[in-house]
């Protein structure tokens, strides 16, 4: 049985939905051998596949809203017999699932089993969130099934981006907005270079239809370190600006102004209680002296102290959760997290405000006027006329300090009905550094010595992160595994820890190291490594690659090595010093001799976290040239 899960896209609310019939044929057994031949790997292929979008003006007594209608249709080839896909449909309390149908080549309906029940993640059910899960039944190969369904946005605001490929090939799909002339809507265009993607646009009785065509669509890759989809495929961003009723404009999403004022409506609807967070409050700051010290206490107590729980789609994905709620449940998302430090902030005197943001994943900034612009929200704290985002999901972040996802992106800060466009600072790869010195000796064949590593920034919050993840019984094993990169030929012993509870201090590491099969004798020679790391040495692409390689984070890695040459041996070669730079990315790396010590020396950088497809080969060559760096040996010989 193959799957096909339906993505549900963490850009504000963002659903697949689709539509339109192509014109199909009922056999497509003679194409068979060009399905396989185009997409080896695939089991089914969608050979036309439709969406097509339509607006209606929805009136009650209350208020006049704008609803979206999808109308998703494809027909599914199996190249197998008797195989099956799924497809999971995700709504919520903003949208229905509608007329999910299938039916065969012959257009004999097909039975489709469906189950729909709450959306669950990490054990917890949430009452907007919903997923219909479908199994459709595909029986001869190449003998087509025609699957379609509807969905409804009941506010247009709630439909936000549209992407183009799927989890299986597709090998035409179009894409169709049929915008009525009382609805003002803008269809931002992103990725589109390099796809082959046409536009097309007519008009008929008051309706413009903007029609986009793909063929020989890929199945979506899930590749390892893979940036988010809205970085590097097309996709379009709906913007819902204006409506017209009875003669009268209403503005729906025109600019940042229209979005941050529908945003701060919602938070104003949520009922924050601040008597039940004093207890709490009280009890953090008391013995606390400076401002910084009682920000600390609350902040850190949020990180350490709430749980995490990632959702964020539907009306939940921009209303927060009551603070006193999240600190009863000790969960919540970013929003209850965000609302909670918030809160608690606000009640011991401090300037704290909810603040919106879009993390790396996403490459809008606020001149989208969209819900697929912010995926996160923190706090901001005003102190000392210096702003300082809070992110309460960072477990182990220091005050001042900032993940990789957040740095540098645009940040929407409430302002009572104005608001604050602002921008997280961004850290250069030295604020990652990791710097590792190593005093070394031959002891028989063996390398021994001490080692001193410091990490900083991300690098450190990555460490003390996955070190408190661990059972206690399993840290020490655990961290002895991570310093010698779990290298059987490495033994560790005698750690000294770091302190894992300084947030504001580098983690600094000490232990004694035994190095196994680093020195091969050879007669009269010794041939020995002093760089068993390699970092990076490993990450080169082919052209079987299709997507874009994202980095954790910045790297800065340095190393120094002072190894001492034994006695009745000297230095008979040293790898020549080694220097190679790209735009975003160098290294360099030598050996020197003082006295009668050698001094490896190494300095890793990588200042750009995405490395573009059409630069791998640059990347390929430079990986290549410190691989052979990497791999020349020293030569000591007896004197």
């Amino acid at each position: 049985m193959i799957t096909l899960i339906r993505s549900l896209c963490l850009s504000g609310a963002v659903f697949f939905c689709t539509h339109s019939l192509l014109a199909q044929q009922s056999d497509y057994t003679n194409s068979i051998s060009q399905f396989k031949a185009r997409y080896p790997k695939a089991e089914v292929v969608a050979v036309n596949f439709s969406e097509q979008y339509n607006f209606t003006l929805d009136k009650s007594k209350t208020e006049t809203k704008v609803s979206a209608n999808c109308s998703y249709q494809e027909n599914i080839v199996p190249l197998k017999d008797y195989i099956s896909t799924a497809d999971g449909l995700f709504y919520d309390d903003q949208s229905a699932i509608e007329n999910v149908r299938a039916s065969s080549a012959k257009n004999k309906s097909i039975k489709i089993p469906m189950q729909c029940a709450d959306y669950e993640s990490e054990g917890i059910f949430y009452s907007d969130a919903k997923v219909c899960m479908v199994s459709i039944p595909l029986e001869t190969k190449g003998l087509p099934v025609n699957f379609s369904y509807e969905k409804k946005y009941k506010d247009v605001k709630y439909l936000t981006s549209v992407y183009f490929h799927e989890n299986i090939p597709v090998e035409e799909k179009a894409i169709v907005f049929n915008i009525p002339s009382w609805l003002e809507v803008e269809l931002r265009e992103f990725n589109f270079d390099g796809f082959g993607i046409t536009k097309e646009t007519k008009q008929e009785n008051g309706v413009t239809s903007f029609i986009y065509r793909m063929k020989n669509i890929p199945s979506l890759q899930r590749e390892y370190n893979s940036p988010n989809m809205a970085k590097s495929f097309p996709h379009i961003i709906v913007v819902s600006k204006s409506f017209t009723d009875n003669g009268q404009k209403k503005v729906l999403f025109e600019s940042v102004k229209d979005l941050y004022s529908w945003y701060n409506s919602l938070c104003k609807e949520v009922k924050n209680n601040p008597d039940e967070l004093k207890p709490i409050v009280t009890q953090l700051t008391k013995d606390k002296k400076t401002d910084v010290e009682k920000v600390e206490s609350m902040y850190y107590w949020v990180q350490e102290k709430v749980r995490y729980i990632a959702f964020e789609n539907g009306i939940m994905g921009f209303r927060p959760e009551p603070a006193q709620n999240v600190l009863k449940n000790k969960y919540g998302d970013c929003k209850g997290k965000a609302n909670l430090i918030t809160q608690m902030l606000k009640l011991a005197g401090y300037d704290a405000r909810l603040t919106w943001i879009g993390t790396s994943d996403l490459p809008y900034d606020y001149s989208l006027p969209s819900l697929a612009v912010d995926n996160h929200m923190i706090c901001t704290l005003i102190m000392d006329g210096k702003r300082y985002y809070l992110d309460g999901t960072e477990e182990n972040m220091a005050f001042n300090d900032y993940a990789h996802r957040i740095q540098g992106k645009q940040v929407l800060i409430q302002d009572g009905d104005n608001y604050i466009i602002d921008k997280v600072p961004e850290f250069n790869a030295e604020h990652n550094k990791v710097e590792t010195t190593m005093k070394l000796k031959l002891d028989n064949l063996d390398l021994k010595g001490n080692v001193v590593s410091t990490y900083n920034g991300e690098a450190r919050n990555m460490l003390v992160g996955v070190y408190h993840s661990l059972r206690s019984e399993n840290k020490q094993n655990a961290l002895e595994n991570f310093l010698r990169s779990g290298d059987v030929n490495m033994i560790v012993t005698n750690i000294q820890n770091p302190d894992w509870e300084n947030r504001q201090k580098p983690a600094r590491v000490t232990f004694d190291l035994d190095g196994k099969n680093q020195v091969t004798k050879a007669g009269n020679e010794l041939y020995v490594v002093l760089d068993w790391e390699k970092e990076l040495s490993s990450v080169e692409f082919d052209s079987t690659r299709k997507t874009d390689f994202e980095f954790d984070h910045k790297y800065y890695l340095v190393t120094k090595t002072e190894f001492t040459i034994p006695d009745g041996y000297k230095l008979d070669y040293t790898p020549d010093a080694f220097t190679k730079k790209g735009e975003d990315y160098s290294f360099e790396g030598s050996y020197v001799l003082q006295g009668n010590t050698l001094v490896y020396s190494k300095k890793l950088i990588v200042n750009n976290v995405i490395l573009k497809k059409k630069d791998f080969s640059k990347w390929n060559e430079f990986i290549k040239g410190v691989n052979k760096f990497y791999n020349d040996q020293v030569v000591l010989v007896k004197k």
